[in-house]
């Protein structure tokens, strides 16, 4: 949600202390029982931070607490959703939907500990999101990002570029599980990926993607030695997000790519690929880690849409029409 340029009212000048100590109970439950990413943590504290002030601001009170939060009814969630689009009339509705989740899990907690008998905000309708094609980048676009890496002059940046988007376009790693891959992680034949609430997956590792990997560690333990971390800067330490997103955009601007060429474009192609060359839906929600076949059954738009294509350009009957 892109409100920090408005920055709410500090929670701890309008919160009551019993508030505040499960606000921060309900973080670390999240991290050590729910095992979300510090990512998500971060976005559902903002939520909440916006919560807070919106209760402060619609209740006579002093210090929001347990009973205000209690006794917020229907109108005032539906209240609270509008106040979000009014402060920032650019919210998109994934980022309302992901408020509403961020405040239904804290009242899901506040529950949990019986601190909160029921709450109206579970009869509060969710926004319809849209339903957007998964946008592959083509093995074209990914060949010619190869051949700009191996370009490359600097050892360092072309290995351990290379091996990057390697593992991206050719295991479908998520971002966040790519750089915090351990060199122990690289198996002979598979890589072991902790995804999203720390689940276990085993992805198969093709030889000419080992191969890169291989040569990037080689090469890393030369002048890292003992460094665990598969991806890391030129002083050592964990490569951020923030830097493979500038990659991918330099070499966007290089090519002359659309702005729908991003990290997660090479993911959607690794489930795209492996769907037109015939795997089965299960096998590549396995690989992906998704949690529920309905994601990964959005990929079959865009393989139904190929069969089309196909069927329109090579069948006889509808060449002549």
């Amino acid at each position: 949600m892109n409100l920090k340029e408005k920055l709410p009212i500090d929670i701890i000048e309008i919160s009551s202390k019993e508030v505040l100590k499960i606000y921060d109970n309900w973080l670390k439950w999240l991290l050590n029982q729910k095992n979300y990413s510090h990512n998500t943590i971060s976005s559902y504290s903002y939520d909440y931070k916006y919560f807070i002030n919106f209760v402060y601001k619609h209740s006579s009170t002093n210090k929001v607490s347990l009973k205000n939060l209690q006794e917020l009814e229907l109108r005032d969630f539906r209240s609270w959703l509008s106040f979000l689009k009014i402060i920032n009339p650019n919210l998109s509705v994934k980022s309302l939907a992901r408020a509403r989740a961020s405040i239904k899990s804290f009242y899901f907690y506040c529950i949990l500990l019986k601190k909160i008998k029921s709450s109206e905000i579970y009869n509060l309708s969710s926004p319809k999101l849209p339903k957007n094609l998964p946008r592959a980048a083509s093995e074209k676009q990914i060949l010619k990002i190869i051949s700009i890496l191996k370009s490359e002059k600097n050892k360092f940046l072309q290995l351990r570029n290379s091996a990057l988007i390697y593992l991206l376009w050719g295991c479908g790693l998520r971002i966040s599980e790519l750089l915090s891959l351990n060199n122990q992680q690289i198996k002979e034949n598979y890589i072991i990926i902790f995804g999203k609430g720390n689940k276990e997956r085993i992805v198969p590792l093709l030889p000419e993607i080992k191969s890169k990997i291989t040569e990037w560690i080689n090469w890393k333990n030369q002048s890292f030695d003992n460094n665990d971390a598969l991806f890391i800067s030129r002083l050592g330490k964990r490569l951020s997000a923030r830097y493979v997103q500038k990659l991918i955009e330099k070499l966007r601007h290089q090519l002359d790519l659309d702005k729908s060429f991003t990290p997660h474009a090479l993911r959607h192609s690794f489930a795209t690929q492996l769907l037109m060359n015939g795997v089965d839906l299960r096998t590549i929600q396995m690989m992906l880690g998704h949690a529920s076949l309905s994601t990964t059954q959005h990929y079959l738009k865009v393989t139904n849409k190929f069969a089309e294509n196909v069927y329109k350009k090579t069948h006889p009957r509808a060449k002549e029409s």
